[in-house]
């Protein structure tokens, strides 16, 4: 099927056949179908708030996504994750002056006190927030138009039909959930069945009979250890982090596909798109022109998806984009239009469950356990596990196994390698922290 380049949301749905189902869900435990016709219909009535400023709890909820939809160009919308803290929570929605909050009224109570309800602007911006800690986490600024040009570059490089129903499990809050699970399906007209969360994910494959997903690899995982792919799947994408062997061989094993993409909040979600034999091994969308520099840093440009910039941050944008050019900060190889993630150089470990961790203050808390002597670095291994590089002849299990407390598994020091001589650093000081060697 040829794909199409939006420049809008409405003019996406609009393009449909008005009687197909756009979205499935379920409410109050009935399942329910709205067509594109109606889904439109629904959208021209939503009530516009005269708050500037609108924050949206992005479940996979139909209440969620009809505010997203009836909500973008016409206001500044800001994407919020409704299981992140109360602190990161309350940090966000001060940092964006939200002046009112939509998808959970319990929760939206909550911060009643601190709303900007006055607040004016005139951009109708979509704001994604990066990963990271309360103190790092930046507000990406992207535009209804970016949006939609993320999911053309996507549906070029792997279309799908309008048979297609794609199973929506991922957050909305994360640009890889909203592109690659509500605009990819929705630009060629197919269905999407809104999961339920986690502790329904036993039954919205069987129940939905998808014939595509959108996975992390923790959760494509958990799928295949307890064998919940339904018969009718026939493509699974994948990102977020790289997907261990087994598993990967294990989807293909039921005659699933496995495609991989690369993408950042930044370029409004996919970079590239794996659409061979090897899913590591991924296409540059077309938008896209991606060069190497001489460390192997991926560079990207791309007028087309790029970030308006980081919000109220012009010092952080200045520094991620130079000659117009993002510097992803991760490491890659390059042949003709394929690209290759060979690892990461940015101060961000991404983990498999999708989860982030900020290195710089995970190393600060670590420095106040291990003194102001230790000669250290955090990297991962090839199983993309937590590892502990220290030049300290005073061995420091104990102290570790306390400090792995204060974490998610995920996050903890999985492994320690001592190692004989000083770390390596740039000649500004910085630990060159993919050329220290871990021998498997």
């Amino acid at each position: 099927m040829n794909c199409t380049r939006y420049p809008s949301l409405v003019s996406m749905l609009s393009a449909q056949a008005q009687s197909t189902n756009a979205f499935e869900y379920f409410e109050k435990g009935e399942r329910k179908a709205i067509s594109y016709g109606e889904f439109i219909s629904i959208m021209q009535a939503y009530p516009l708030p005269k708050e500037k400023v609108i924050g949206i709890f992005a479940s996979t909820t139909f209440e969620a996504v009809l505010s997203i939809f009836s909500l973008v160009g016409k206001r500044r919308v800001v994407l919020l994750s409704p299981d992140d803290s109360m602190e990161t929570l309350e940090a966000q929605i001060k940092k964006t002056h939200i002046g009112k909050l939509i998808g959970d009224e319990e929760l939206a109570e909550e911060f009643d006190s601190i709303l900007d309800k006055g607040y004016e602007c005139e951009d109708k911006g979509v704001f994604f927030f990066t990963s990271g800690t309360t103190s790092k986490a930046k507000a990406v600024m992207l535009s209804e138009t970016s949006l939609c040009n993320s999911a053309y570059n996507g549906g070029y490089c792997l279309p799908l039909s309008s048979q297609d129903r794609l199973l929506a499990l991922l957050p909305l809050s994360h640009v890889f959930g909203f592109v690659c699970t509500l605009l990819w399906p929705l630009s060629f007209g197919a269905t999407v069945c809104l999961g339920r969360g986690l502790k329904s994910i036993f039954f919205d494959f069987p129940e939905y009979k998808p014939t595509v997903t959108t996975l992390v690899p923790q959760m494509a995982g958990f799928l295949l250890m307890k064998n919940l792919y339904n018969p009718e799947l026939k493509r699974t994408l994948i990102g977020a982090g790289d997907c261990p062997d087994p598993i990967l061989m294990g989807i293909r094993a039921k005659g699933i596909a496995v495609n991989f993409g690369y993408g950042l909040t930044e370029t409004s979600s996919g970079i590239a798109l794996s659409i061979g034999d090897n899913p590591r091994q991924m296409t540059i969308c077309p938008d896209y022109e991606v060069k190497l520099a001489e460390d192997n840093e991926i560079l990207v440009k791309c007028p087309q998806t790029m970030m308006e910039g980081y919000y109220e941050d012009e010092e952080a944008t200045k520094k991620a984009i130079i000659d117009g050019y993002l510097h992803t900060g991760d490491l890659g190889k390059k042949d003709g239009n394929t690209i290759s993630i060979i690892g990461r150089k940015k101060e961000i470990l991404v983990f498999d469950d999708g989860s982030k961790l900020f290195l710089p203050e995970y190393e600060y808390e670590l420095g106040k356990v291990l003194g102001q002597d230790a000669d250290f670095a955090i990297i991962t291994d090839k199983q993309n596990k937590v590892v502990l590089a220290i030049n300290k002849p005073k061995e420091v299990e104990e102290k570790i196994a306390e400090f792995n407390q204060g974490y998610p598994r995920s996050h903890r020091i999985a492994k320690i390698i001592y190692v004989d001589k000083p770390l390596p650093r740039t000649k500004t000081g910085k630990i060159m922290r993919y050329a220290i060697d871990i021998k498997e």
